[in-house]
């Protein structure tokens, strides 16, 4: 097997032949791409809450915020907003860190998968044709990239020179 080729952190999704979503295949994860396989892995249970809990604070301290000016005044509340937010600010490092590519061996690709962590598991064979995604616009959402598949489609949101890589990795040239 060869080595799998790290992407980074996309957002992708199956498809049926009519178009849905397939349910709760909807995922933010890490995309390996091999010759072999197009593999989607989920972050780990750590990274998954410190996001979770980051985004909570900021949302906390804005509510409190707004609390605060609305209702009681006070300095303790704003003080409490700013630590809210001193721990969103001081764990973004570590939560862009996690959005950049990480490079996996096949092995490590593979106990992912038996841990549960592959959210979404393809088969390069299966892969009948890659769909570019569609240019950037001025307005509105752009069509996401398609590995199409006999019964549907895998749809990886991801810009067209990271695509050109998904396409040489899968060996399918330019």
């Amino acid at each position: 097997m060869t080595q799998p080729q790290a992407i980074g952190m996309v957002l992708a999704q199956l498809v049926t032949a009519e178009g849905r979503v397939v349910e709760r295949s909807a995922v933010k994860g890490q995309l390996y791409v091999s010759p072999e396989e197009v593999v989607v892995i989920r972050p780990t249970g750590g990274e998954r809450w410190l996001d979770r809990i980051a985004l909570g604070a900021l949302a906390g301290s804005v509510v409190l915020v707004l609390l605060n000016v609305a209702l009681w005044q006070r300095l303790e509340p704003l003080g409490a907003a700013a630590g809210l937010q001193a721990f969103y600010w001081m764990t973004l490092g570590r939560r862009r860190r996690a959005l950049a590519a990480r490079e996996l061996s096949a092995a490590e690709v593979d106990a992912a998968r038996q841990a549960g962590r592959a959210a979404i598991f393809v088969p390069a064979g299966a892969v009948r044709e890659l769909v570019p995604p569609e240019p950037p616009r001025a307005a509105g959402f752009r069509k996401p990239a398609r590995l199409v598949l006999p019964d549907g489609a895998l749809e990886i949101y991801l810009d067209e020179p990271t695509f050109g890589r998904v396409r040489t990795a899968l060996g399918r040239g330019i």
